[in-house]
């Protein structure tokens, strides 16, 4: 699947743009400021309804206007698409798919599967178990229908019990809901952990010839102990639960352990290692949405050549090669990024002020 076309009126610094990305690598360059990360976060908001960059939505708007407005045509297993956003300052957000209104934002995410590498993606391995699930659900959401609809029904219990342990409720109160609970948390553990394998089985093919990389190992932690049942555990926890004020066991701790002879990864691994393993998982994850779903992420990477020498930049695009994706990259000068793409499926831009051009030249 490929943007064909990318239009944004009165985002961030752009006043109105059109942009023609090509189906395979897409390098966009300029200075600092000049709105080549907006580009890639324009598609980002698009795929996920949020910024990567701020929770604070006005910020998106352009300065002196009242909303901002992206719309993308699609082409994704021989069909073409039209998906359209618009947010205005009080946070209002209409939603277009194929020139109809559209009423979840799932229905655009499932249409459009985008991940994303930045500066801040290290958090998959410095940050907390919910960047973990965020990566592998993002993954699950994609390959399994009913995913969406089990992690929508446990969230709901979860709040509802969570509420209970704060307020004070009756055992026939948490009885039904911790049954709820267990319910689709059970059916949530069984989606993780078989989609888990895959994409291990995935990355450790993917790396099998990397000297440093193939003895990582991915390890799934569903969020509780499983000698127990879960409705069991609830039950004996229920007591500490209260004192906590929220639920301590359930997939809502689920993590994704990634270690190196069992050991955390980043505590073993240097800096630029952390970034090869770090597109290894996403490219992984690309592999197997691909494979099972037949639809393939597009890959959207942020200033690229940070912390990577010429050696690390030439095996991340041994990987890239591999995956059958459109990818969107950004540098702030081409020479360094542009020496490794294929020069036959490759695009160059240039962002200057909110204004992007494409350069016709790019390896002349």
């Amino acid at each position: 699947m490929s943007i064909q076309l990318l239009s944004v009126t009165d985002f961030r610094n752009f006043q109105s743009q059109q942009f023609q990305p090509g189906t395979g690598f897409n390098l966009i360059c300029g200075a600092n400021g000049s709105g080549k990360t907006s580009l890639l976060e324009a598609i980002y908001l698009l795929a996920h309804g949020r910024s990567f960059r701020t929770s604070k939505l006005p910020r998106l708007i352009r300065f002196n206007t009242d909303a901002c407005i992206l719309h993308a045509r699609i082409a994704s297993q021989q069909q073409d698409h039209s998906v359209g956003m618009q947010r205005n300052r009080q946070g209002d957000l209409t939603l277009r798919l194929n020139g109809d209104s559209a009423k979840r934002l799932a229905d655009i995410a499932h249409l459009l599967p985008v991940q994303l590498i930045t500066p801040d993606s290290f958090r998959i391995f410095f940050g907390g178990p919910k960047e973990r699930r965020h990566f592998f659900d993002m993954g699950l959401f994609h390959v399994e229908p009913s995913f969406y609809q089990h992690w929508q029904l446990l969230s709901k219990a979860l709040k509802q019990r969570n509420a209970l342990l704060k307020q004070g409720g009756t055992l026939s109160q948490f009885g039904y809901w911790d049954q709820i609970f267990c319910q689709h948390a059970e059916a949530l553990n069984q989606l993780r952990q078989h989609y888990v394998q895959r994409l291990s089985s995935e990355f450790e093919q993917l790396v099998a010839e990397h000297p440093v990389l193939s003895t990582v190992r991915l390890q799934f932690y569903p969020g509780w102990n499983q000698q127990l049942p879960l409705l069991q555990l609830l039950e004996q926890n229920r007591a500490t639960d209260a004192k906590m004020g929220f639920t301590q066991a359930g997939p809502q701790k689920a993590d994704l352990r990634i270690k190196v002879e069992q050991q955390p990864a980043e505590e073993v691994l240097s800096r630029g290692q952390l970034k090869m393993l770090l597109f290894a998982l996403k490219i992984a994850q690309s592999n197997v949405i691909g494979a099972v779903a037949a639809k393939q992420p597009i890959l959207l990477i942020d200033d690229l050549a940070s912390e990577l020498d010429a050696d690390s930049m030439r095996q991340v695009f041994q990987l890239l090669k591999t995956i059958n994706s459109q990818v969107f990259v950004t540098a702030i000068e081409p020479d360094p990024v542009l020496q490794w793409m294929p020069p036959e499926t490759t695009r160059v831009f240039h962002v200057e002020h909110g204004t992007l051009t494409a350069r016709t030249d790019n390896y002349g």
